[in-house]
């Protein structure tokens, strides 16, 4: 059972690592070194380093006509009936590297799969540092983080974006000129 959670754990790193783009990667620059930048510029981080024993997956099989949620760990993605083009399993992945673990993203899949009307991803904002910027949500695509703007919610411990399809997300700073 270890040997499998820990395969599982380096795949779900792999695909997390890979992005949202189609192109392929130069071997002298893999994912993991480009994405660790990008992390240490913009995306929000956790106060601690989040508990790695506890679920770092979530999978449910949504019914494309009747919609539905998965959620882990505050991270959740809320489809509505008919968004999906089948009845679909949909899949949340944290990382579990601790540089990873410590920011505010996720994997969400099916990898790629796109909706027929755009889906709600969800961040959490409890136990992040915030430093006043305004934050949005991203998706990583071609080596950089695509913004997908944002809303808060009235508590301040939400942040929400939607999206056509899945890849990888977090939440980030705005940054200056764009």
């Amino acid at each position: 059972m270890t040997l499998r959670r820990s395969v599982g754990a380096a795949l779900a790193a792999l695909v997390l690592l890979a992005g949202c783009s189609d192109a392929p990667l130069a071997p002298e620059a893999g994912p993991a070194h480009t994405l660790t930048g990008a992390i240490d510029g913009s995306l929000l981080r956790f106060a601690t380093l989040p508990d790695l024993s506890g679920a770092r997956h979530a999978e449910k099989r949504i019914v494309a006509a009747q919609g539905g949620f998965v959620e882990l760990n505050g991270f959740r993605v809320d489809i509505p009936a008919g968004a999906l083009p089948a009845d679909t399993v949909v899949t949340i992945d944290l990382p579990s590297d601790p540089a990873l673990a410590k920011r505010v993203v996720a994997e969400f899949g099916p990898h790629g799969i796109q909706f027929n009307t755009p889906v709600t991803l969800r961040f959490p904002l409890t136990g992040v540092v915030l430093n006043g910027d305004p934050i949005e949500v991203a998706r990583w695509e071609n080596g950089a983080w695509t913004s997908l703007g944002g809303t808060v919610d009235v508590l301040g411990t939400v942040l929400s974006s939607t999206t056509p399809h899945f890849s990888m997300y977090g939440g980030k700073y705005v940054m200056a000129g764009g």
